[in-house]
């Protein structure tokens, strides 16, 4: 067995299904391997998974009675893996095309390689840049998600600088250099996962991607294969309508990040102006509250954000 995907499944059993179908459309069955994690979903995701894939010889579940960090779910389906090659993948891809073939070229041809992925395309067709971020910094923070971050957000010139990756030529047909894979779709090889430490689970939700991007990086480099396209429906496990948590999840992951690999210095200037800003924004909407024009959705967002670092131990 040659790679061994792995994919964490939440509540997304219907997406899930197109996904490893499409898998199995453009891929030889005796090439690879599915491990798909159930992480404990609520919808009829394991009725779906039994009914459809249990048949499978190539195809190995887990199902979760409790639901655990996207990391550790992971590192628990690459306990059950065996293939020369791990594919992290979340089920909202939609393969359109061969590409084991190819992506296990990529690392016979360049031993420098850590990890690869192909193009990322939304639905509308283009190419989710986003997903390819600079790794956080201070300057990051306060451009992008701190109270000055509307003004600052439509500058290109400081996105690239800051926080996407805009030198990613997407025509150039030919590996691109990146520093930050996404877990959307992260290709490498199992000995280099395993010398990374596999997935940190002290990140519940987000930034384990950043940091296992950080941890091969510091030996190999990174690459986006532009020869190569995935569908990425993208965030699919997430309510739009009630997602005030995300900020949050995300702002407390990046203080992780800066904890574990910048020094306590760093940290302690991010999560100092990360109360502050938060503590503002809500000050400012308890203003606006006495006109009438409390903004809702943004007092729970930054209110949710105090409560969840107060509980953890950053």
């Amino acid at each position: 067995m040659q790679v061994s995907f792995i994919i964490v499944n939440y509540n997304t059993g219907n997406i899930l299904k197109e996904c490893i179908e499409s898998v199995f459309k453009f891929e030889k069955e005796t090439d690879f391997e599915i491990i798909i994690v159930d992480n404990n979903s609520t919808d009829d995701s394991r009725k779906i998974i039994e009914k459809v894939f249990v048949q499978k010889e190539n195809i190995k579940t887990i199902f979760l009675n409790e639901k655990i960090s996207f990391s550790a779910s992971n590192n628990m389906g690459f306990g059950l893996s065996s293939g020369e090659y791990i594919l992290i993948m979340n089920p909202d891809i939609i393969f359109t095309e061969p590409l084991l073939k190819k992506l296990t070229e990529d690392f016979k041809n360049d031993k420098d390689l850590g990890a690869v992925s192909p193009l990322l395309i939304g639905i509308d067709g283009n190419f989710q840049r986003a997903y390819f971020q600079r790794y956080p910094t201070l300057m990051q923070f306060i451009l992008f998600y701190s109270i000055l971050g509307g003004i600052f957000q439509n500058n290109k010139n400081l996105v690239n600088k800051y926080q996407e990756n805009g030198d990613i030529d997407i025509r150039s047909n030919k590996i691109e250099k990146t520093v930050q894979i996404p877990c959307a779709f992260f290709f490498t090889r199992r000995k280099i996962f395993e010398d990374a430490g596999k997935m940190d689970d002290s990140y519940f939700l987000f930034f384990e991607d950043v940091n296992l991007s950080y941890q091969i990086n510091k030996k190999h480099k990174l690459g986006v294969d532009t020869s190569l396209r995935v569908t990425h429906l993208g965030g699919s496990s997430f309510k739009t309508s009630d997602d005030y948590w995300l900020y949050g999840r995300f702002i407390i992951g990046m203080i992780n990040f800066f904890r574990n690999n910048y020094g306590s210095g760093k940290t302690f200037i991010l999560r100092t102006m990360a109360v502050i800003n938060s503590n503002i924004i809500i000050s400012t909407e308890n203003v606006k509250k006495l006109f009438g024009k409390k903004d809702d959705y943004r007092f729970r967002k930054h209110e949710f954000f105090l409560n969840e670092l107060k509980k953890s131990n950053l």
